[in-house]
C-alpha cells in the first residue's frame, strides 16, 4: 500500500445527484483512508436544522453552508469531504441570479471561497451520468441541476483550480481517485 503524506485534504464536488455521497461511502472502506476524517455533505446538515436548500436556499442557508466548509477545511488534517466551497459558490451564484440571495451575500461567499479553495490538495468533480434519484432531500428538477452543472463547468474552465474529473462506475471512480492521490 502507498504511503500517505500528512495533511491531505480531498474534496468531491459537483451538482446534486451525481454520486458524490455514493463515492464517499465507497472510499470509507478503503484502508488507505482509514485515518481520514470523512465529512458528510454539509447541505444535508443545514436542511436537518430546518433551513431551506436547493432552489429555495437563501442568504442564511448559503452562509451557514460556507461556514461549515470553513470548519471542515481547518479542523481536519486528513479529510475527504462531500462537497467543497466551490459547491457553495456555484449554488449561491445560481440563487443570486434568481434574486434568492443578495449580491452582498454572494460577495462574502466569493471572498470566503477564494480563501478556502487553496487548502484542498485534490478536487474531484463528478458530472451527471445517471438519472436523478429522489432521496427526499435534494431537488429532482432536471432544469435546476442542468443550470448548476453549467455553472460548475464555467467556474472550472475559467479558474486556476486543478480539478480531476471522475466518470464511470463507482468502482472506477474509486480507483481513479486512489491512483490520483497516490493510494495505489
Amino acid at each position: 500500500m502507498a504511503t500517505r503524506r500528512n495533511n491531505m485534504r480531498i474534496g468531491i464536488t459537483g451538482a446534486h445527484s451525481v454520486g458524490k455521497t455514493t463515492l464517499l461511502n465507497a472510499l470509507r472502506s478503503e484502508p488507505f483512508f482509514q485515518d481520514f476524517s470523512i465529512c458528510n455533505e454539509v447541505t444535508r446538515e443545514v436542511k436537518e436544522l430546518g433551513f431551506n436548500i436547493n432552489e429555495d436556499g437563501d442568504d442564511t442557508t448559503q452562509l451557514m453552508i460556507m461556514q461549515k466548509h470553513i470548519v471542515n477545511i481547518f479542523m481536519h488534517d486528513n479529510m475527504i469531504t462531500d462537497r467543497t466551497a466551490l459547491d457553495c459558490l456555484v449554488y449561491s451564484t445560481y440563487l443570486n441570479a434568481r434574486n434568492k440571495i443578495a449580491t452582498s451575500t454572494l460577495t462574502k461567499i466569493n471572498h470566503m471561497y477564494s480563501r478556502i479553495m487553496p487548502h484542498y490538495d485534490y478536487i474531484f468533480y463528478i458530472r451527471p451520468e445517471f438519472d436523478i434519484v429522489d432521496d427526499g432531500v435534494r431537488s429532482i428538477d432536471v432544469t435546476f441541476r442542468d443550470g448548476i452543472v453549467d455553472l460548475f463547468e464555467g467556474f472550472i474552465s475559467e479558474s486556476n483550480l486543478k480539478v480531476h474529473v471522475l466518470t464511470g462506475s463507482v468502482r472506477h471512480r474509486v480507483e481513479t481517485l486512489m491512483k490520483t492521490v497516490g493510494a495505489q
